[in-house]
């Protein structure tokens, strides 16, 4: 048998060796677990966002809860045939203030509530109204009604606008059958045909809601 050479022979150790290193790398490898597909691997952190502050509602006030009530003529089919302002009578020497109006009327025709109102006062004054009505009106004013021959209401009662509260007469100071009419407002009189036809905003309370 051939004999190989040193270098021969070196080259052939080497070369085993090699072999033998390779193959234990290739088991250790299969042996080894696999690394799990990215999409497994935990993330280290998440990010966190900061919360919004709660939000306070807050409730505005929107004021005094209001409602319309309006004026109409206290007798129906009737115009005024004596206006608010000085006048004077046939029977007088001089002319005075009227403070009202008048409406000529039959005895016993139906007047009516101008307005929604509590009855201020009822009475008799012989030398001047004769029988009359005074009712007090969510608005602060007032209205009067004069020479009656009859009163359909008292004190304290609660009237509905255009509600009959009594009957057209010729009581008291007056020259025939007819309805004196008053609007008043903080105790002075003023002048009816501002008020009727008007509407006024008044507040809105537990009795008229």
């Amino acid at each position: 048998m051939r004999r190989l050479l040193p270098t021969a022979r070196s080259f052939l150790l080497h070369s085993g060796q090699a072999a033998a290193l390779a193959a234990v790398a290739v088991l250790a490898m299969a042996a080894s677990p696999l690394p799990e597909p990215y999409y497994n691997t935990p993330v280290a952190a998440e990010l966190e966002v900061p919360e919004a502050p709660p939000v306070t509602a807050v409730a505005q006030s929107v004021g005094p809860i209001t409602r319309l009530i309006a004026f109409v003529a206290p007798l129906r089919g009737y115009a005024i045939n004596s206006a608010f302002g000085l006048r004077r009578l046939a029977s007088e020497a001089r002319a005075r203030q009227h403070k009202g109006v008048d409406m000529a009327a039959p005895t016993g025709t139906a007047v009516f509530a101008a307005c929604e109102g509590e009855v201020l006062r009822t009475g008799y004054d012989a030398a001047g109204y004769g029988r009359f009505i005074e009712v007090r009106h969510p608005n602060g004013m007032s209205t009067l009604y004069a020479h009656l021959s009859r009163v359909d209401v008292a004190k304290g009662d609660r009237v509905a606008a255009e509600e009959r509260i009594g009957l057209v007469g010729t009581t008291g100071h007056s020259t025939g059958p007819h309805l004196h009419f008053e609007v008043r407002r903080d105790q002075a009189q003023v002048n009816p045909t501002s008020v009727l036809g008007q509407e006024f905003a008044v507040q809105m309370t537990q009795a008229s809601a």
